[in-house]
């Protein structure tokens, strides 16, 4: 199974770099990544524009990258191949030390199918393609998890080193995604619980301060150099995309522009707690049932109808699973299970942050990656009482249950090949990035709210608006003045959707409506990227010499470019 998993990501890692860059596999924030780890090979550190510090990365992935960009060179391919390689083998290994996790507590059957359905699923197949931390932090999370279980959580006196290599991998899972701070919080409190229950670790005090101390000793550098840099010690981006989640509440109908001022609203919050949980309906055992339901509603034209009926599937089987789970760790064979009980509150921790601070969820699935490996390893739980109640019946009702395996497991690898080898463009920025690499000077600086792979792809100096790796336009963008923002930062041309441009330098007046119009140098639609513009800068700056305002306002009257 480890070896068809290998071949399958491994060949979604060397598929056409245009085809994973314009069907979704590679995100615009994976380019993000990929443009600083080649500045940092270059020796301009880490700077997405070649001039802005920025921390808005996560450390240990783009620290990977940099041997890589030093080893393949510069062009575009060959290191984003060599980083989905990486992270291919990253998910193998992560499908071993789930396997591993699952077998603890269950039979091999059901560990080895329930890792199955993990490793060859369709958020799995798309997500360790991502070119982003995606893969590595699960796999640091799925380690640190693993030596806990293994090496400290059953030892009456653990020695002292392994709190240290305890530490340190959760260290590195901190700088191979900030989120995973969360597992740390988790796993100490659920070793206080053991403590204060055995009260048979007089020293572990001294173990959980060695553990803290290794764990602060890895990350201490960057740290350091956020605090020093943009003045945070955890990733700017995660403080931009809680604002851009507020700004762009009214293209989701999830608000009004007032909320980027005001805060989040209770509606606003609700709204993202729907969605939290219904992303749960990806985790990769259940997730054939509900993609059916919807198969089902667009060929009978009742999504509404059918909708529903996936979000009363999806209550009862949360249902369930309480219940289930409840009932499991009071039988004898399923309280040795407890021990993954503090997961759970991991995949609370996850729910809770983005559902009511960052509100990321909106925007990707892949921020609850960890909580979807989480429900693999309850899931191999689930199929391991299954199995045992299905042996346990008739021969034909064992026939049932085989067959409908067999059909379950036909839906789950077509979903999983479709999903890693379809043909559908869904992103525009690899042609975005293609224009700007044809049609612009050499000498140009380009202002891009979504700029990843234009910076990355089109060898211009490309600078990033939304704040996401760039502490000064965060600035512009909160204080109402991205406006004179872009003229400060010599920026030759804007471009981005059409939508995303008028919502922070807009409303435009008719004047600077004509201005556009007239400078305009390019319409997406006639190059694959439906809804983009990009317009020559007034060289009195911006659109107008005004200050542009917040989305849906203007700090001051508009005045002629």
């Amino acid at each position: 199974m480890l070896a068809a998993a290998a071949a399958v990501h491994l060949a979604v890692a060397v598929a056409d770099f245009g085809t994973l860059a314009r069907n979704g596999f590679l995100y615009d924030d994976s380019f993000y990544a990929f443009q600083i780890a080649r500045n940092i090979a270059h020796g301009l550190g880490p700077t997405f524009d070649g001039v802005n510090p920025t921390n808005g990365f996560q450390p240990l992935y783009v620290g990977l990258l940099v041997p890589i960009f030093l080893i393949a060179g510069d062009g575009p391919a060959l290191p984003v191949h060599l980083a989905l390689v990486m992270s291919a083998l990253l998910t193998v290994a992560t499908a071993f030390l789930l396997y591993r996790l699952i077998a603890r507590r269950a039979s091999p059957v059901a560990a080895a199918v329930a890792t199955a359905a993990w490793a060859f699923s369709p958020i799995v197949m798309r997500q360790s393609a991502n070119g982003l931390e995606t893969a590595l932090a699960l796999f640091m999370l799925a380690a640190s998890v693993t030596w806990y279980l293994e090496k400290i959580r059953p030892v009456a006196q653990p020695a002292r080193r392994r709190f240290a290599i305890m530490g340190a991998l959760l260290g590195g899972a901190f700088l191979a995604r900030a989120d995973l701070g969360f597992l740390a919080l988790a796993m100490t409190l659920d070793y206080l619980l053991v403590v204060r229950a055995h009260g048979a670790r007089p020293r572990w005090g001294k173990e959980l301060a060695t553990a803290a101390g290794m764990g602060l000793l890895v990350c201490l550098p960057w740290l350091t150099y956020g605090t020093i840099a943009v003045g945070l010690p955890i990733p700017e981006s995660g403080r931009a995309t809680r604002y851009l989640s507020l700004a762009y509440a009214p293209f989701f109908d999830l608000g009004g522009e007032s909320l980027v001022r005001e805060g989040p609203s209770w509606d606003f919050v609700a709204a993202h707690a729907s969605r939290s949980v219904q992303t749960l309906k990806v985790i990769p055992a259940f997730h054939p049932m509900f993609r059916g339901l919807q198969k089902l509603g667009d060929r009978f034209d009742a999504p509404g109808l059918f909708g529903a009926l996936a979000n009363a599937f999806e209550a009862l089987v949360l249902a369930g699973f309480a219940v289930w789970w409840f009932w499991r760790r009071r039988q004898p064979h399923g309280r040795p299970a407890r021990e993954f009980d503090f997961l759970l509150l991991v995949a609370v921790m996850f729910f809770a942050a983005y559902s009511t601070v960052v509100f990321g969820v909106f925007f990707f699935l892949r921020y609850y990656y960890p909580v979807f490996f989480i429900g693999a390893i309850f899931t191999g739980f689930m199929l391991d009482d299954a199995i045992a109640w299905v042996g346990a019946r008739s021969p034909s009702v064992r026939r049932m249950a085989l067959a409908a395996s067999g059909v379950y497991a036909a839906a789950l690898l077509f979903m999983g090949y479709t999903s890693a080898f379809r043909t559908t463009p869904v992103y525009g920025f690899y042609d975005a990035a293609r224009w700007v690499a044809t049609h612009t000077d050499a000498s140009d600086t380009i202002g891009v709210f979504q700029g990843g792979a234009i910076g990355y792809l089109s060898e211009r100096r490309v600078v990033n608006l939304d704040g996401k790796v760039n502490r000064e336009a965060f600035a512009a963008l909160r204080e109402h003045r991205l406006d004179a923002y872009v003229h400060a930062s010599g920026i030759d041309m804007v471009m981005d959707s059409e939508r995303v441009l008028s919502l922070f330098l807009g409303p435009w007046s008719d004047v600077e409506r004509r201005h556009i119009e007239t400078e305009c140098v390019f319409t997406g639609s006639e190059h694959g990227v439906p809804g983009w513009i990009g317009y020559r800068v007034s060289p009195a700056g911006g659109v107008n010499a005004g200050t542009a305002a917040s989305p849906g306002t203007r700090s001051s009257p508009a005045r002629q470019p």
